[in-house]
């Protein structure tokens, strides 16, 4: 790592421009731990970019760590029963951002393996409304007594472009275009454009993480056996017990889906044991497709590295010469 000295003329420069770091990757690569000491090294805090680190209660399915004087930000925000959209993340994201970094003097380090909300912080997006059920219904109607091709028809003139992308007998994409259309005024394709741009409304700098890919589902597997040594069951029961079995972070999240399933009787602790193991490797490879399809991410193999701080030092290595 490079010396003190280096070190503070980096933070000062990344705390001058305001920029802002994001670690990145799939789920096991070791992402919290690294920033970690990564804020450590930067005199500054943390801001968790995971959908569902936001629940209170959800610890160990979670992956929460302690820190010690590093402070998290965006984690234990909400009961299991709030739907938290990536747009209400993102706003209280930024506002972090702003009234605990920036105007303290400090560097936001955003650490997670949520792409989407990952996006929603920090690049310009136009976000379509969400689906309306009643428009919806109206639009449903109207296509049962006058036809779907007058209604694709419709769409062609609001929106030439997105009715290029489907085909003509594709009613729920049909549906989709026209609501969003009725709604905002707007054709659909617009707010799909500036997914395309990768247009950051920081000054970001991204750092992925990655493994081979047996290392990572090897590593993947020993921490989903060690989360249910922590008590993932008894953590699972408890929310259950609290009536959240039909909020959305119960029935979305790996981990605690599987867990609940096992509680009910439906499947054996075996059974879901590897479920979870199994999910937990589709949801990293999910999550490598999205981060690798990013041009602005750095990669840094973290499976390469004897420890954490040799590790960092690449990263800082890294910062420094691209800044």
């Amino acid at each position: 790592m490079k010396d003190k000295q280096d070190i503070e003329k980096l933070r000062q420069k990344l705390t001058q421009d305001k920029a802002v770091l994001v670690i990145c990757g799939p789920t096991g690569v070791g992402k919290s731990r690294t920033a970690i000491e990564l804020a450590a090294v930067f005199s500054t805090h943390l801001i968790s970019v995971d959908s569902m680190q936001t629940y209170k209660g959800m610890d160990i399915g979670t992956d929460k760590m302690p820190s010690g004087e590093i402070e998290q930000y965006m984690i234990d925000l909400f009961e299991p029963d709030t739907y938290v959209t990536a747009v209400m993340f993102r706003d209280l994201c930024r506002d972090v951002i702003r009234k605990e970094f920036f105007e303290k003097q400090r560097i936001p380090i955003l650490v997670g393996g949520s792409g989407l909300y990952i996006r929603a912080v920090m690049d310009k997006l136009d976000f379509a409304p969400g689906k309306n059920k009643e428009s919806r219904k109206k639009i449903r109607n109207q296509i049962e007594k006058e036809g779907l091709e007058k209604f694709f028809k419709k769409l062609q003139e609001v929106d030439p472009e997105y009715s290029r992308k489907i085909g003509p007998n594709d009613s729920r994409r049909i549906i989709r275009g026209l609501e969003v259309y009725n709604i905002t005024g707007k054709p659909y394709s617009a707010y799909q454009k500036s997914w395309k741009e990768r247009e950051s409304v920081y000054n970001s700098f991204f750092i992925g993480l990655c493994k081979d890919r047996k290392i990572l589902y090897n590593d993947i597997d020993r921490r989903v056996e060690c989360m249910f040594e922590q008590g993932l069951i008894e953590e699972v029961k408890e929310l259950l017990d609290k009536g959240y079995g039909q909020s959305y972070p119960l029935r979305q999240a790996t981990g605690y889906k599987e867990a609940a399933r096992y509680i009910k009787g439906e499947i054996s602790l075996k059974e879901c044991i590897e479920l979870v193991k199994r999910n937990s490797r589709r949801l990293a490879k999910k999550q490598l497709t999205w981060f690798k399809a990013d041009p602005r991410i750095n990669w840094i193999r973290a499976d390469k590295y004897d420890n954490i701080f040799s590790l960092n030092c690449e990263i800082i290595r890294v910062i420094g010469e691209k800044r």
